[in-house]
């Protein structure tokens, strides 16, 4: 017993070890990305550790932020480049799978209260970053299932129909046509 509760007292701070995830901000005329941010994650919890406006060209409305995998492809989102202006509070969010791992960033701004210039919040000069952990979704809803007997097929055999039940429609056709057809008699 005492050897269970040691080995996950060692492998605890493993789980939730903190990562770090560089994000990049790339305005559209730009050839190549620049640094943004740096973060320190674990699966519950992520801080700034550095902030760096981004530097974006005259004319360019719109700006990527994202992050490069390990295997050198973009991930990321687009947003406005007014969202880097003065007045608004930014906030980065980073998903995170099941592992704790980063799989994609999201990115918010939103107008401070009263229009001050100050930044706010927990986070680096007016950036904050949260957290999102991937949540699975919903599993499917079945119907009841088939029982078969022992040779295969489906107990519970349906009762036979008559040939009324069968055949109903084909008889009320064929009267419908005789009314329609019969039509006025000699006159």
């Amino acid at each position: 017993m005492h050897l269970i509760t040691l080995a996950l007292a060692l492998l605890a701070p493993l789980a939730f070890a903190d990562r770090t995830a560089d994000i990049f901000a790339w305005p559209l005329s730009a050839s190549s990305s620049q640094s943004l941010a740096s973060c320190t994650y674990n699966s519950t919890h992520a801080t700034v550790k550095n902030y760096k406006p981004p530097t974006i060209p005259t004319g360019d409305e719109v700006v990527r932020i994202g992050f490069h995998h390990p295997d050198k492809q973009w991930s990321g989102v687009a947003t406005a480049a007014s969202n880097f202006g003065p007045g608004k509070d930014r906030t980065l969010l980073l998903h995170v799978d099941a592992k704790g791992e980063l799989y994609h960033v999201g990115f918010k701004a939103t107008l401070r209260e009263g229009g001050s210039s100050s930044a706010s919040g927990s986070g680096k000069d007016g950036l904050d970053v949260e957290v999102v952990r991937a949540k699975e979704g919903q599993g499917p809803v079945l119907n009841k299932p088939v029982v078969l007997t022992a040779e295969g097929k489906v107990e519970g055999k349906e009762p036979e129909k008559s040939f009324f039940q069968k055949y109903w429609w084909v008889i009320g056709g064929f009267i419908l046509f005789q009314v329609v057809m019969s039509g006025g008699g000699k006159e």
